[in-house]
């Protein structure tokens, strides 16, 4: 074996090894945001039980602040880990711009969020 087939082969193996750390870590924050996430409702179901009338009337008059979009952020956060997981390294092109690398996932997290905090603004019924 020549020197560059065996530099090649320790490559492709470091290479396999970081794909699998890059997994395990994506789907660890994925278990952790949806446990979160069940743990932030639980605590919202149960506001009833404090005591006053502060936390009560401010959740009730500013439910898409305090729970929409911080779920916002969660759900496009679990979105963009998905896709990732799911189909490798996120790259794609929005009239002319190119988005690659570590600025790819950023970008579709940001379009994500503004998609779901513009619904919840249009949906929300005041």
């Amino acid at each position: 074996m020549s020197k560059e087939e065996k530099d090649s082969s320790e490559q492709a193996e470091r290479d396999l090894k970081n794909e699998k750390i890059r997994t395990i870590f994506s789907w660890t924050i994925v278990v952790i945001l949806i446990g979160f996430g069940v743990f932030s409702l639980f605590k919202l179901s149960t506001v009833h039980e404090t005591e006053g009338e502060y936390w009560k009337t401010l959740i009730r008059e500013q439910f898409p602040v305090l729970v929409g979009l911080p779920m916002a952020g969660l759900g496009a956060l679990f979105l963009t880990l998905i896709l990732r997981i799911s189909t490798g390294p996120i790259e794609f092109e929005i009239g002319g711009l190119k988005f690659k690398g570590g600025a790819a996932p950023i970008v579709f997290w940001i379009i994500i969020f503004l998609c779901i905090a513009m619904s919840i603004a249009l949906l929300w019924q005041t």
